[in-house]
């Protein structure tokens, strides 16, 4: 039997946390722990294992800043999703964010916040079948191919693959330029747009019927998204 993927849920506005708690349990089969306080928080991650800790800023005495010193101090080193207020600005440094720091901002849909749940929860398992769907196409990440029925493996750069990575852990919202430089190139500060939009046209070329009329990976808002319609 496949064992649940152990969830801690922190949140400290009260009806956020229970409605959201409970619309993550009805889409998908998790064992969630929800959690108050931060005291709580460190009580619960001593006591057992925990594969994804989800941290709610409030903008107070919960803010993002405070949260990560938190997480920090507390030395979880597994994956955590901070959900964090649109005005609250960027995380600081590449000091502060890690490959384990995932960021999902406020206002947001529900399946949107599963989808993210669900991108980072197949990262945890590392398994080399986890596909994502992009058109009809699938994206395996971990074999750095797309497959398209019986036809030859499509093969993908590293970097290639970070950017769909990326476009895909966005569900539907687009992701802009910098956040992709940043996220792809690890905050390089050398790597320009220029380079970006060199690599966004070989991933066209290698998806799109016509590269010059992209409908999988389009622009908009300044930025790039997978078009999943």
């Amino acid at each position: 039997m496949k064992m649940k993927k152990k969830i801690l849920f922190f949140e400290s506005n009260a009806v956020l946390r229970t409605a959201l708690l409970d619309q993550i349990i009805i889409n998908k089969d998790f064992d969630v722990i929800q959690s108050n306080s931060l005291e709580d928080v460190k009580l619960h991650i001593e006591q057992s294992p925990i594969d994804l800790l989800i941290m709610g800023e409030d903008g107070g005495a919960h803010s993002l800043s405070s949260i990560m010193r938190f997480v920090k101090e507390i030395h979880f080193k597994n994956k955590i999703l901070f959900i964090k207020n649109g005005d609250s600005g960027e995380i600081s440094s590449s000091e502060d964010f890690t490959d384990n720091h995932h960021v999902i901002e406020k206002p947001f849909r529900i399946q949107f916040l599963i989808k993210k749940i669900d991108f980072v929860l197949a990262k945890i398992s590392g398994s080399s079948d986890v596909g994502y769907r992009i058109g009809p196409f699938v994206f395996f990440p971990e074999k750095k191919v797309i497959k398209f029925d019986d036809q030859p493996d499509i093969e993908l750069t590293e970097k290639e693959v970070n950017i769909l990575k990326c476009l895909l852990s966005q569900g539907e919202e687009p992701v802009d330029r910098k956040t992709l430089l940043k996220q792809v190139w690890n905050y390089n500060l050398g790597v320009t747009t220029h380079t970006l939009e060199s690599h966004i046209y070989r991933l066209r070329q290698k998806l799109e019927t016509d590269p010059s009329i992209p409908r999988l990976i389009i622009s908009e808002g300044g930025g790039f998204k997978i078009n999943q319609t």
